[in-house]
Parts: C-alpha cells; sequence; structure tokens
C-alpha cells in the first residue's frame, strides 16, 4: 500500500485530511488579516479565529487517527511532524489573536502587518503544494521550502529591526512596546512553523520517490 495513502473504506483519507487542514488554515489566516484591518471591532473575528482553531485540532486528530492505519515506516514519524507543525501555525494564529483581546491596541503596528503578510503569503504557497499531495512534484516543493525560507528570515528582519528600533528611539510607551514584542513574537515564530512544514513537506516527498520511483515524472 502507498504510504500516503489510507484505506479507501477510511472515509477520511490522510490526503483529503491535510488538504482539508491547509484550506482551514488559509481561512484562520485571513480571519487574522480581517482583525488587523478591523482593530475597532475584533470580537467577531477573534471568534471566528477561535473556531477555525477548534476546527485545526479535530483535523490533526483525524491525521493521527489515519496514521494508525497505516504500517509503521519512516513515513509516520515524518508526517506526525508534519502535522504537528500545521497545528503550530493555527495555534499561532489563534494565539495572535488571544494576545490582541488582551491587550486590545488602539491600532495595529505596521511591522505586525508585514509579518503576517509574510505569513499569509507562506501559508498560500503551502496550500498550492498540498493540493498535488501526494503525488508533489520534488522541484515544485523544493522552491516551495526555498521561497518559504526566505520569507522566514524576512519576516526575523522585520521583527529584529523593529524591536531594535523600540530600544534605541523608544517609540512606544513601555506597556504597548511589551505587548507588541510578545504579538510580534508570535507571528515571527508561526512564520517558523510554516517554513518547517515546508522541509518536511520535502522530505516526505524525496522518501515517497525513494520508495515509489515508478510514480516520479520522467521530467525528473
Amino acid at each position: 500500500m502507498n504510504p500516503d495513502n489510507v484505506d479507501l473504506k477510511n472515509p477520511l483519507s490522510l490526503e483529503v485530511i491535510l488538504k482539508d487542514h491547509l484550506d482551514n488554515t488559509v481561512a484562520c489566516s485571513q480571519k487574522l488579516s480581517k482583525l488587523f484591518a478591523n482593530i475597532e471591532e475584533p470580537d467577531p473575528y477573534i471568534a471566528e479565529i477561535k473556531a477555525l482553531e477548534e476546527k485545526g485540532d479535530r483535523l490533526t486528530a483525524d491525521a493521527y487517527c489515519a496514521l494508525e492505519l497505516l504500517d509503521y515506516s519512516e513515513f509516520i514519524p515524518m508526517t506526525e511532524q508534519f502535522v504537528q507543525r500545521l497545528d503550530d501555525i493555527v495555534d499561532g494564529i489563534n494565539n495572535t489573536a488571544r494576545l490582541i483581546d488582551i491587550c486590545r491596541p488602539r491600532k495595529i503596528e505596521d511591522s505586525a502587518c508585514e509579518i503576517l503578510s509574510t505569513l499569509v503569503s507562506m501559508i498560500a504557497r503551502l496550500n498550492v503544494e498540498i493540493t498535488q499531495y501526494p503525488a508533489n512534484d520534488l522541484a515544485s516543493v523544493k522552491a516551495c521550502r526555498e521561497e518559504l525560507k526566505m520569507n522566514e528570515e524576512n519576516a526575523d528582519l522585520i521583527y529584529h529591526n523593529w524591536r531594535r528600533k523600540q530600544y534605541r528611539v523608544l517609540v512606544l510607551p513601555l506597556v504597548d512596546e511589551a505587548n507588541w514584542t510578545e504579538i510580534l513574537g508570535l507571528l515571527e515564530q508561526t512564520t517558523d512553523a510554516a517554513y518547517h512544514a515546508a522541509v518536511l513537506l520535502e522530505r516526505k516527498t524525496r522518501y515517497r520517490q525513494r520508495q515509489y520511483p515508478e510514480s516520479v515524472p520522467h521530467s525528473l
């Protein structure tokens, strides 16, 4: 049995679960963007993000159940780690919304918008790749991983520059600075999770091609 597929008698195959998980993650990131754009009235968006995070938890549990149907191989721990990274992304978005609920900032920092925009694009790029799962093209997955690495490094630079500016110029009051340091830090960590999801997807693709070389496109 191809390790990228669960018994079709199971109504939730692994590939369907992962695609649903990425679709849910895209929706969650879009809701956070709307929250940032409507910071004066954040409550509906905070609630919607929480509901999507709970859906992500259910999909994570479904993925682990699907993996239990497979014979043990190197594929199992790689996929578990991949699913955990997807869960980390949704958790990071939800935790950002929860922090905004606690802090109630009057305006959104431009650097936070930049990191969020980077994160949204990373999630969208991952979603493009997962639509091809499990028959991903290795060259495409590698390009995705390289693109997300650059995105992650850019997010880290934005966060570093924002903190350096605060320490040197004292732009914000101390309480606001502490709040935004935590919020921006969460967003930056979430871009790390998205990048590591791409790394694991590349590893899974290489594994599939080693185990099932007949499925590799001739162009490779």
